[in-house]
């Protein structure tokens, strides 16, 4: 037995040489603080105190920093269009042992696990079922990447993974008051895709790359890619078929449920579609960078929900032999 032992060694020794290099995976992750370790640097109402008074930095109303350090949040909070402002609220500990802030028309939550409580109840603030061209309101958490933005073309993969669980969403609507098409609450992810390639000639041009989850309207997931104009931002809205991104699952079965997916060949199949519609049309992916990012509720119909959110990254890949 020894001599076996001894002669497969040598033959294991002799072909080392001749084994296939291992490839070797260089990672670098865009979202800071994904555990909501340094707080929410909380926004005003309207977005357009934010446009006028010179950027976020110089406009933001609070820190929401659940009792932690909160020098310098990462995080922002977006609060557009609430009748009610988180700001000056105060932390309160939970039975659940939960960190929260909690208003009339909204609550925002940390827990052990690292998992973030965002929920919006909107029959405080809607008086009467919302009508066309009516603002709604938004409860979201977004970051800008600025120069550490990853570049889309020189990425081999773009891992992204998150995981979410459905709390509640209440319909408060009469049946005659609700029209599915005005009306839901939904809670998209979204990233900013930018050309920031200065000899382009599609330079600065960009669209909303969206990963759809959740939305009141639709009791299964769809199969279909999406590309839409949001007249609130002038920006295409690419989204990527939701099976694509969760598999066929339900989200209102009240469990969690996670992704993990390369982003990569996904916006590339994005920049395809845009230029169907006469946007990117000068663009390759080694223009485009991810500038940005904002998951949470839009509730346009007067529906009370809670969404709970851990583990968002995304990675940008680099792999060499």
């Amino acid at each position: 037995m020894r001599h076996l032992v001894f002669l497969g060694l040598v033959l294991l020794l002799s072909c080392k040489d001749d084994l296939p290099p291992v490839p070797t995976e260089i990672f670098t992750e865009i979202i800071g603080d994904n555990l909501f370790e340094k707080g929410f640097a909380l926004t005003p109402l309207d977005p357009a105190i934010v446009q006028q008074g010179g950027g976020f930095e110089k406009t933001y109303l609070d820190t929401l920093d659940f009792e932690k350090d909160g020098s310098s949040p990462v995080w922002m909070l977006a609060q557009w269009q609430s009748k009610y402002d988180l700001s000056e609220t105060q932390a309160a500990l939970a039975l659940d042992g939960s960190i929260e802030y909690v208003n009339e028309g909204k609550k925002i939550a940390l827990y052990s696990d690292h998992s973030l409580w965002l929920e919006v109840d909107a029959s405080e603030e809607y008086d009467s079922a919302r009508v066309s061209g009516q603002p709604w309101p938004h409860l979201l958490i977004a970051q800008n990447f600025y120069e550490s933005g990853p570049k889309v073309g020189e990425a081999d993969r773009l891992d992204f993974s998150m995981a979410i669980k459905l709390e509640k969403c209440e319909n408060k609507m009469e049946g005659r008051s609700y029209n599915v098409s005005l009306h839901t609450a939904q809670s998209p992810f979204y990233f900013m895709l930018v050309n920031d390639n200065v000899n382009s000639a599609d330079y600065s041009q960009r669209i909303w790359f969206g990963l759809p989850s959740f939305d009141y309207r639709y009791t299964t997931l769809q199969d279909d890619e999406i590309v839409l104009w949001d007249i609130g931002t002038s920006t295409f809205i690419y989204g990527v078929p939701e099976t694509t991104i969760w598999g066929n699952v339900s989200f209102q079965d009240g469990n969690w449920h996670e992704t993990r997916i390369d982003l990569k060949p996904l916006i590339i199949r994005a920049l395809e579609a845009m230029k169907e519609h006469d946007v990117f049309i000068n663009t390759v992916p080694e223009d485009m960078i991810i500038s940005s990012m904002n998951f949470g509720w839009e509730v346009p119909g007067t529906f009370d929900a809670a969404i709970r959110v851990k583990g968002i990254s995304l990675k940008s890949v680099q792999v060499s032999q």
